[in-house]
């Protein structure tokens, strides 16, 4: 009888000490070497990303004026510029065809060197919803890549994705998925 009073009170005791082991380290990060040269490991605080790092990193850049942007948008519409990408199912690379749009782009952000410009990642419905964002960022993320090859741009462009969420098309078939897989071009 005292054995099964004292057995869950020692079961008790043992997991709060080791609580408090984790609770000890939660600012530490333990990096080790795993090559060929012996290394002890190393231990040092943690370092934090602050958000408003970033906000300052956009306050710095100038702004177009909302009317000047919005008539360069449209001269750049009427000159035939495609404002969205499409891609094949689970496709990421911008393809020859469409490398001659991003040259329009190109050719837009460096002639208007204020104006930011803001790509949107999207994927069709099939798929799961965490699979779907990182493919409409890795979209994304690509067509900032091919764009950034010419000089300073690439701190002007910010990058979203929606994954599924914001569909073109509600048809569930290939057509209507064609259109849901694609990035947005949305300057500001």
């Amino acid at each position: 009888m005292k054995i099964l009073v004292i057995l869950p009170l020692v079961t008790v005791l043992s997991a709060c000490s080791m609580l408090d082991r984790f609770k000890s380290n939660k600012d530490k990060v333990i990096v080790e070497d795993i090559g060929q040269n012996e290394v002890g490991p190393v231990v040092g605080e943690q370092a934090s990303f602050e958000w408003n790092e970033l906000d300052s990193l956009f306050s710095k850049l100038e702004v177009m004026p909302e009317e000047s942007r919005k008539k360069a948008v449209k001269e750049l519409e009427a000159s035939g510029a495609n404002f969205s990408l499409y891609f094949s199912y689970d496709g990421t690379k911008v393809s020859d065809k469409d490398s001659q749009e991003v040259a329009k782009h190109i050719q837009f952000m460096q002639d208007n060197p204020t104006v930011r410009l803001r790509l949107e990642g999207h994927a069709d419905a099939r798929g799961t919803r965490e699979y779907n964002l990182a493919l409409g960022e890795n979209r994304a993320l690509n067509v900032k890549k091919a764009i950034s090859v010419s000089g300073d741009i690439g701190k002007r462009i910010e990058v979203v994705s929606y994954g599924e969420e914001n569909p073109q098309s509600e048809m569930d078939n290939e057509a209507g998925w064609q259109k849901n897989r694609r990035v947005e071009f949305v300057y500001q």
